[in-house]
């Protein structure tokens, strides 16, 4: 009876020691990559609901020099550089609340600490170059490659329809807290239309790459203070 005994109380033990590796097996990343995704601290915000305001907050903000991956050239790289400029005036004018870093601060910076890849900086990078500047908040922008079409239908008289579609990479960290405020890819569309008789009156291709870029803008500037 002893002996029976036991035997099943080590098959027990046998079982429970088993049940409990079983247990505490950790699964592999492949098994586990449909769990979630890593926190990358990217941003949520949708389109915005008004228009760009000047800033309320006393604050200091560096500027970085924008990365220009938009492929384009002439009047409409020209537009687009003008509608980011305008935008991020009007958020921080001349005489307003928020301290604009200068050129060569900022300039320095760069210098001084690079970005290891400047077409996607991480926060750790942008802290930095906020610390070295003293700066509360650091500003990045990136195009990414424009899309443009023309569409319409034309004889001796129609109509035609430039568009646009603008993509930017934008990014607002806040140096103290160490955290994005702003961070995610942004895109819009603008458009140019044109009634045509002959060949007088084409749409404008700049102008559809200037309106897309200043509602990628708007929906960026207006997110946070």
């Amino acid at each position: 009876m002893n002996k029976i005994m036991s035997i099943c109380l080590g098959m027990l033990l046998a079982v429970s020691f088993t049940t409990k590796g079983m247990a505490e097996k950790e699964p592999s990343s492949i098994d586990s990559i449909s769990a979630g995704v890593a926190d990358t601290g990217e941003t949520n915000f949708g389109k915005a609901k008004g228009e760009i305001k000047a800033s309320r907050s006393h604050y200091s903000v560096a500027v970085l020099p924008y990365v220009d991956a938009s492929g384009l050239e002439g009047r409409s790289r020209e537009m687009a550089v003008n509608a980011i400029k305008e935008a991020l005036k009007t958020k921080y004018p001349e005489n307003g609340k928020v301290k604009v870093a200068g050129a060569r601060l900022v300039n320095k910076a760069m210098k001084n600490y690079p970005l290891e890849n400047a077409d996607a900086p991480v926060l750790k990078e942008l802290v930095t170059l906020g610390q070295a500047m003293g700066v509360d908040r650091v500003i990045y922008m990136n195009m990414l490659p424009v899309r443009q079409k023309e569409t319409g239908f034309m004889v001796i008289a129609g109509s035609q329809t430039a568009s646009a579609v603008v993509a930017m990479k934008l990014k607002c960290v806040d140096v103290k807290a160490e955290k994005y405020l702003f961070n995610q890819t942004v895109e819009d569309i603008g458009s140019s239309s044109s009634i045509n008789f002959w060949k007088i009156g084409q749409p404008s291709k700049a102008k559809a790459v200037k309106r897309g870029t200043a509602n990628c803008m708007r929906d960026f500037l207006t997110a946070f203070n």
